[in-house]
């Protein structure tokens, strides 16, 4: 099993906090962060540096993008509110852009190098919103893309998606995370990276976190969190409920986790880290690195949706706005395999007979969608979102490997196997996931009758 590795240290003085910072020789970008929960004014400081390196073609500018912007709940000025965002230690001016304000345009003094990094140092402070995924609910704190990122930029030009509440937008490179998290003294967190200190100071609690290679980082914090703790299998698996759970709940928790984990590990590939967290909260369910949030209402399903998230999506990334269908329908038929591994194929049919868009119940929405374009960016599917991602994508795979697979779902999970060696680590596109299939399946339609589907909703059987 593939563990975090431990990465060189050199020592680099940077002026955004006023001592020394710690540049880590790595091939990511990097961050550390020192986190500040203020639960009387129901706020976040965020201050920090962000090691970024251009792996793309020489720039001029930069679009770094501040999510915790695009709602706000004084309906006047901005939600996050800036002390400082230096480059390279030099105060740098910005312009907030996008449709919902959460894009800062930086006009960069000197062009930055293809293969060069970039210091970009900042301090905010935001407002915790009262919906969603940046939320404050009593004493609990959700709180997922709240740092700044740089946007990706490629052929089509940058990605500066807004803040999306019904997906995800959310599209970046791997990260190294060095986190700090300052919280009051009663309070739990559940976090994506692994604690390697805590300590009290000046009466509020100081958590040190880690996180290697990952795509984002999250944390949740409530001082009414019931804590459970298991090491299973060479993980540590640790549970943060907002509600205490019943002995038979810890069990079947514990048993969603190991299973999907044992699973996916041995079918399709590791799992980068030696620990990883379970938050049953006020969030239906949602992936992050080394982390998922669920409701506090269990469902075993989309825990187990949730964990798969770590292969498709955080250890293989996409373009979450352009392209979900790739990490959120693949996500939702492999989840499939969980219950034929456990149940055989009336497990594996059953979950799928659940998960489409054939059943009789949504026959007015299928028959709302007949000729629309799959192909979109997530907040334009509007209502029917759900519907066609996590319905009719699922179907549309269990079709495909019933009928171009002779129904071989071990061929599917070993083809998803060959796509993890070939992606981990890495950005995988639509197309280069369907050239895979195509060539893993030998199947030489394959991408044609994924493209025919999904540019124009229509009966599987239509073959190109």
């Amino acid at each position: 099993m593939k563990k975090v590795f431990i990465v060189l240290m050199t020592l680099f003085l940077l002026s955004g906090c006023g001592q020394h910072k710690t540049i880590y020789d790595s091939p990511n970008n990097v961050y550390q962060m020192e986190l500040t929960l203020d639960a009387d004014n129901d706020s976040l400081i965020v201050e920090g540096e962000l090691y970024y390196k251009n792996d793309d073609v020489d720039l001029d500018e930069l679009y770094v993008i501040v999510y915790p912007n695009a709602y706000n709940l004084s309906e006047s000025g901005d939600n996050v509110d800036f002390e400082y965002f230096r480059i390279n230690e030099i105060e740098a001016s910005y312009e907030l852009t996008g449709s919902d304000r959460t894009a800062l345009h930086v006009q960069l003094d000197e062009t930055l190098i293809q293969g060069e990094r970039i210091s970009i140092t900042f301090k905010y402070q935001f407002h915790y919103w009262d919906i969603d995924r940046i939320l404050v609910e009593n004493n609990y704190y959700l709180t997922l893309f709240f740092f700044p990122w740089v946007a990706m930029k490629d052929d089509s030009g940058w990605h500066i998606d807004p803040y999306s509440f019904r997906g995800e937008t959310y599209y970046n490179n791997l990260s190294d995370y060095y986190v700090s998290i300052n919280v009051p003294s009663d309070y739990l967190v559940a976090s994506s990276g692994k604690l390697i200190d805590d300590y009290m100071e000046t009466g509020r609690k100081i958590l040190k976190y880690e996180l290697i290679d990952a795509r984002d980082f999250s944390f949740s914090a409530s001082s009414e969190y019931h804590f459970y703790h298991r090491k299973l299998n060479g993980i540590d698996y640790e549970i943060y409920s907002i509600r205490e759970l019943t002995g038979t709940e810890i069990e079947n928790s514990f048993s969603y986790l190991d299973t999907t984990m044992q699973m996916m590990e041995n079918e399709i590939g590791d799992y980068y880290y030696d620990h990883f967290t379970l938050e049953y909260g006020h969030y239906y369910g949602m992936e992050s690195s080394g982390v998922i949030y669920c409701s506090s209402d269990i469902q075993e399903s989309t825990v187990v949706h949730e964990l798969i998230h770590q292969w498709f999506y955080s250890m293989i990334g996409n373009d979450q706005a352009n392209e979900s269908f790739l990490d959120e329908a693949l996500t939702t038929y492999a989840t499939a395999f969980y219950y034929y591994d456990l149940y055989g194929l009336n497990g594996y049919n059953g979950y799928l007979n659940y998960r489409t868009s054939l059943k009789p119940e949504l026959s007015e929405k299928y028959n709302a969608n007949i000729g629309v374009n799959l192909l979109r960016q997530v907040d334009e599917y509007g209502e029917y979102y759900g519907f066609l991602i996590y319905y009719h994508g699922p179907a549309m795979f269990r079709y495909y490997v019933d009928e171009f697979l002779d129904g071989d779902i071990e061929k599917m999970k070993e083809i998803l196997s060959i796509y993890y060696n070939e992606y981990a680590q890495e950005i995988a596109t639509l197309d280069e996931f369907l050239d895979l299939l195509e060539r893993e399946s030998s199947e030489p339609i394959t991408k044609e009758w994924f493209y025919l589907q999904l540019n124009e909703l229509q009966d599987f059987d239509n073959r190109p």
